[in-house]
């Protein structure tokens, strides 16, 4: 699937910021226990200067004195939203519409932040209810439409074709949306001609270049794919997948020293990207820094428990230091897995230089 950066797409650019009587802390949350206005004060400070990781301390300390205040159950799950923390947004999202059920921006967020954990089922009613209420925004109808098609719910997805057919026919997000549908159903190369047709439709539509990119990366165009993840990073230095796709393209090319600061930035950027992870594993293991490069391979594991190529690796490194019974634990785990899957992994694996040293 060619996801998008729900942060981005959504537009949700300010907080509300809600003023609290006390003074503005700009260093670190009030270190007195109980003190309600002065973290809520805090946290808009914090806000302010886009410091989204103390501002959500700041509330979390305020709403555990009292949860019943929504602006401030809004201004956490927003601090948490704009550093791509989708699971730490639910809960005071939830508390918002348990306040407020009317509250629009929180139903939307709380779609938007099921959606950015893939979870496409429950974006669903929330995005359907955001559209309902603005049904001229194109970008929530394109959001809609990739949840309906990735939950299978097809009359919702063809109710959003639909209409982006009728009221924008040449517009980016119809061709993104038509590319998602065809990548689905395994036509890559009319995906990529939708791709192309959305970026020349509009050359700066946040995650196009990185869409096309990709769906050039599946098809083993790497050279047209490092343009448009190029492209896409001229546009948003902190588009965490064009990083990490990037620097899996030059490292396939055997550029290690050009990959690792991409791959390292994607990995900090965003925490679940596996591709990162697993890369990076490759880039220290080949300098032999096994310290770094096991707890790569093991999140790359941990992210997804049924590909073999991060098993591979970590078995390999698990030999070469000795440890035989965490070698032989790791082996096990790759022979229970189906043929297939471990087949198509090795392909995978073998794209790098590094795999035939």
């Amino acid at each position: 699937m060619i996801s998008t950066n729900p942060r981005r797409l959504l537009g949700v650019g300010g907080f509300l910021l809600l003023a609290f009587p006390g003074s503005l802390i700009a260093q670190t949350c009030p270190a007195a226990a109980g003190d309600f206005n002065a973290l809520a004060s805090a946290g808009v400070a914090f806000s302010r200067q886009a410091r989204y990781r103390e501002a959500a301390d700041c509330y979390r300390k305020a709403v555990a004195i009292n949860g019943q205040v929504a602006p401030i159950q809004m201004n956490l799950a927003l601090a948490e939203f704009k550093q791509g923390n989708f699971t730490a947004a639910l809960p005071p999202l939830r508390a918002v519409l348990t306040l407020e059920p009317s509250n629009l921006q929180a139903r939307t967020l709380l779609g938007m932040s099921y959606y950015g954990l893939s979870k496409f089922g429950e974006a669903v009613p929330h995005l359907q209810a955001a559209v309902d209420a603005d049904p001229a925004n194109q970008q929530l109808r394109f959001v809609l439409a990739q949840s309906a098609l990735a939950a299978k719910q097809y009359k919702t997805a063809l109710a959003q074709f639909e209409w982006l057919t009728r009221e924008r026919p040449d517009s980016a997000a119809t061709h993104m949306l038509t590319a998602e549908a065809l990548d689905g159903l395994g036509r890559t190369d009319e995906a990529i001609a939708e791709m192309q047709a959305a970026v020349k439709a509009s050359p700066n539509e946040p995650n196009a270049r990185f869409g096309l990119g990709y769906l050039l990366w599946r098809a083993r165009r790497y050279d047209e794919a490092e343009a448009e993840f190029r492209a896409e990073l001229a546009h948003d230095p902190s588009h965490a997948k064009a990083a990490a796709w990037l620097g899996d393209v030059l490292l396939k090319r055997g550029d290690a020293a050009a990959a690792q600061p991409l791959l390292e930035k994607a990995a900090g950027l965003s925490t679940g990207l596996r591709l990162a992870r697993l890369d990076l594993g490759i880039v220290y293991a080949d300098k032999k820094d096994y310290e770094r490069a096991i707890p790569q391979l093991r999140e790359a594991i941990r992210l997804d428990p049924e590909r073999t190529d991060a098993r591979y690796r970590l078995a390999k490194i698990y030999q070469e230091t000795g440890k035989v019974r965490e070698a032989q634990s790791e082996l096990e785990a790759i022979d229970h897995l189906s043929r297939h899957e471990a087949e198509e992994t090795l392909d995978k694996v073998q794209d790098h230089p590094s795999a035939t040293r």
